[in-house]
């Protein structure tokens, strides 16, 4: 058997390097040739294979253009032959990042447009389908669509496609619905790969939860001065210096000398995951491109007070204000010395949140302002509801009215007490909207998501039950939700939001619709005080009259 040629090696190396076959085919990119010069934390990512990796990343780092040079050197070398996709929050990403990005890189490079053709496939844009090499990428938006009544989530586009790798472009804007619906579409692939990648957002969420599970690598400067290595991201601000001048620069925890972001290496804080997910975290303070002076200037004058932009965008951090999230600490400082109730006589409200259980919590009024809660549980039928309403003397009950619209029609139909379901509407105005006739009530999500933040956050608003197993749920659920501002692509318009931050939050709607339910239920101390007066003129004579 012969000995191979150079080129043979040389092609069998791009094969299996795609460092090499960037640089030995001369890739270009607009504006210009790629250089590896001001990207050298980009090779890990490129020689790395792990089939399950996360970046969490500042603004304009390069993660998305490295991710789609990897899909495409898979596909042409045939790692791919099922096919690939790549999911992007919206499809109108999908149509700027294929008219922005992905076409001009393939007009540029006849080495890779060789391969890539257009795949036509009925009912799908051929911008957002390419067929390369034997397989085909897919380019596609992980936005829900919603049947009839809002209740069910679906997406056709991450249904019909079994592929080998699936890239998650700005995780922290995708539905997590939408994210576990296309990681099914590599089961029947040998090769399974899953990229995740974002700009981090909220605390513990999104990409900034999958990092910290991952072995966390961060990329390490060594100083040219004592020969230590320093990490920006981890020892920032310190790792910013100002000089006399007012500008800043790159510095050495140890010694204060100034790091060069090219002399690094990444290093695994976690060394015994990497086998399950290999994580990178990157930021604006490793990039030649943006000023270490204009990111402390930042991060010292916000514009607008906007911290959570330069925390997200810049230093690549998660960050919420700490008035945007309720903690479970917060919750538990709610709890006092008493035991859940079994029944009572006085008048009580109820929410329910429907879903494969229902989520149930009980109050009374103490006053004008307050609530007690006296029950929180889960039950498997509606006919358990009947039961602790009975029980708990409930005058007024808020039920989810999705998924299960006709149960709770028929419930509203059996009860001798009032019962309304609740339909939120984003786009609605602060008051809510009572229909006595239809029994439903609509209120503006986010304005009762406050009102319950609120109900928590200020002392003497909520009394709880002691702390039990199932009030630790209820707190972790409480919290699971964050308030965000978003901004509509469309017309740039910015508003607060909650957002889910795991799909266990059934006790915060419950407690939502309660507090719905809370503003139909007479005052415990009324009930009680009309109920002496009465039974004071029972026990009256002709004697004590």
């Amino acid at each position: 058997m012969g000995e191979l040629s150079k080129e043979a090696i040389n092609a069998f190396i791009q094969r299996e390097d795609c460092l090499l076959w960037i640089l030995e085919n001369g890739l270009e990119v607009a504006p210009g040739p790629w250089k590896l010069k001001g990207h050298e934390y980009q090779v890990g990512w490129l020689k790395e294979n792990h089939p399950r990796q996360c970046f969490i990343k500042g603004a304009q780092i390069g993660a998305t253009e490295t991710l789609v040079l990897k899909t495409l050197h898979g596909h042409i070398f045939n790692r791919y032959n099922q096919g690939s996709m790549y999911l992007f929050p919206t499809t109108r990403d999908v149509s700027d990042f294929s008219k922005a990005r992905f076409d001009p890189l393939i007009q540029l490079n006849p080495f890779i447009g060789e391969h890539v053709k257009s795949a036509s496939v009925k009912g799908t844009d051929a911008q957002n389908i390419k067929k390369i090499g034997r397989g085909i990428l897919y380019l596609r938006g992980a936005k829900s669509t919603r049947n009839i009544g809002g209740a069910k989530k679906s997406s056709t586009g991450l249904k019909s496609a079994p592929v080998d790798r699936v890239v998650f472009d700005e995780l922290d804007e995708m539905e997590p619905k939408m994210i576990e619906l296309a990681k099914h579409r590599i089961m029947h692939s040998t090769v399974k790969e899953l990229m995740y990648l974002g700009t981090p957002t909220i605390p513990d969420y999104g990409i900034d939860k999958m990092y910290k599970k991952s072995d966390m690598r961060v990329w390490m400067l060594e100083c040219p001065a004592c020969g230590k290595e320093t990490c920006l991201e981890l020892e920032f601000p310190n790792s910013i210096r100002r000089r006399i001048d007012g500008t800043a620069y790159r510095c050495c925890i140890h010694c204060n000398g100034e790091l060069n972001p090219a002399k690094g290496r990444w290093i695994a804080q976690v060394p015994s995951k990497s086998e399950d997910l290999v994580g990178w975290w990157i930021s604006q303070l490793n990039s030649i491109y943006v000023s270490p002076t204009y990111i402390l200037d930042m991060y010292e004058n916000p514009p607008d007070g906007d911290v959570a932009e330069v925390m997200n965008s810049h230093l690549g951090r998660a960050y919420l204000p700490a008035e945007n999230r309720l903690t479970q600490q917060e919750v538990f400082a709610c709890c006092g010395d008493d035991a859940e109730k079994l029944n009572t006589q006085n008048p009580t409200c109820m929410g329910v949140d429907v879903g494969r259980e229902l989520h149930v919590v009980i109050a009374e009024r103490t006053n004008r302002q307050a609530l007690k809660i006296l029950r929180i549980c889960r039950v498997d039928h509606f006919s358990d509801l009947h039961d602790l309403a009975q029980r708990f003397n409930v005058r007024c009950a808020v039920i989810d009215l999705y998924p299960e619209t006709r149960k709770v029609r028929e419930f509203q139909k059996s009860e001798t007490f009032q019962v309304f379901g609740c339909q939120y509407q984003d786009s609605m105005q602060s008051v809510w909207a009572w229909d006595e006739q239809a029994r439903i009530v609509k209120v503006n999500r986010t304005e009762v998501c406050d009102a319950t933040h609120n109900l928590i956050a200020e002392s003497g608003k909520l009394e709880l039950p002691r702390r039990t197993k199932e009030m630790d749920q209820f707190a972790f659920e409480v919290c699971n939700i964050a308030k965000i501002l978003e901004e509509d692509t469309e017309t740039g318009a910015k508003h607060y939001r909650y957002r889910k931050l795991d799909i266990r939050d059934h006790y915060r709607h419950a407690l939502n619709y309660l507090y719905l339910a809370a503003e139909r239920t007479p005052l415990a101390s009324s009930q009680n005080l009309i109920s002496r007066w009465y039974n004071g003129r029972r026990r009256r004579t002709w004697m004590t009259s």
